[in-house]
């Protein structure tokens, strides 16, 4: 939702309008860290108003916001933490593509969002077909060493019927964008209705896949079968290494405007420790 920018005036209230809440307030109010509510507004991904240069926001617009980013409230609880959530869960037999038909970078969306649909996974096709490319008109979403993960920006759960995963081999490569400028081999289709699902199984996966061992063993592989063995026994080698304990327990009794906060603030300090401008990014200065 893009930002409101007013034109420069007293932030005066009058009689029965809403008060305006200021970054810190909101901040407070959200769970989150100012600096973050200054670069959401900034980036217009936050309701805000600008008076006098200085953000303001009202209330009723963050609560409607918060409506818009997340699913249904009432089954956030129900919703596994991708964290936990194993491959084999979500990556069936019938969702592996041996060898693409495919010869150029649409024919690879149009086929592995076939292949979901035709499995049921999906709801809606052309609209997935539709923010596949959208979100691949922005940046590709290949990666050095011939590995691509194609995945939507707005998780819709009414049009994806269950979370899936269906990944698509390329036995000529195809030219989809790398930053190499290589061909990419390996396509990865993420469908998982969530965010909560969705940002850690994409970096769970991203991370497999940055060993050229698994990219060249997975191009080798004989059939479906053995290709998602394999993925499966990388997937749980990486469920099963050390990892740091959740920054924040989750609530067993909030309200529905709290849950969805809690989980808000989740997926802001996921991203920040992935920012430059995190302190953890940053090299401790010696004494």
């Amino acid at each position: 939702m893009c930002a409101l920018r007013a034109m420069p005036s007293r932030n005066q209230k009058k009689p029965g309008e809403e008060r305006l809440m200021t970054p810190a307030e909101l901040a407070a109010y959200l769970h989150l860290g100012q600096k973050t509510v200054l670069r959401l507004a900034s980036a217009n991904k936050l309701p805000g108003l600008l008076v006098d240069n200085q953000w303001r926001f009202k209330r009723s617009a963050v609560d409607a916001w918060l409506e818009d980013q997340f699913e249904d409230p009432t089954e956030l609880a129900d919703v596994p933490d991708g964290m936990h959530v194993p491959l084999g869960d979500l990556l069936s037999d019938e969702g592996v593509i041996v060898d693409l038909g495919a010869r150029d970078a649409f024919g690879v969306i149009e086929e592995l969002a076939a292949r979901a649909y035709s499995n049921r996974w999906l709801a809606d096709k052309p609209w997935f077909v539709g923010a596949l490319v959208e979100r691949e008109s922005l940046a590709s979403t290949a990666m050095e060493g011939g590995v691509a993960f194609l995945h939507t920006r707005a998780h819709d759960k009414g049009k994806i019927t269950r979370p899936f995963v269906v990944v698509g081999r390329s036995y000529h490569g195809i030219d989809y964008g790398a930053p190499d400028g290589r061909p990419t081999y390996l396509f990865f289709l993420l469908g998982l209705k969530y965010d909560r699902m969705h940002l850690p199984i994409l970096g769970r996966l991203a991370r497999i896949m940055r060993n050229p061992a698994t990219v060249s063993r997975l191009r080798a592989l004989p059939n479906g079968s053995k290709i998602r063995a394999h993925l499966l026994q990388e997937d749980a080698a990486a469920l099963a290494a050390p990892r740091a304990a959740p920054v924040f327990a989750s609530p067993a009794h909030v309200d529905r405007k709290d849950r969805l906060r809690v989980i808000m603030r989740r997926a802001a300090v996921q991203k920040h420790r992935a920012s430059k401008d995190h302190p953890a990014a940053k090299p401790k200065k010696r004494k």
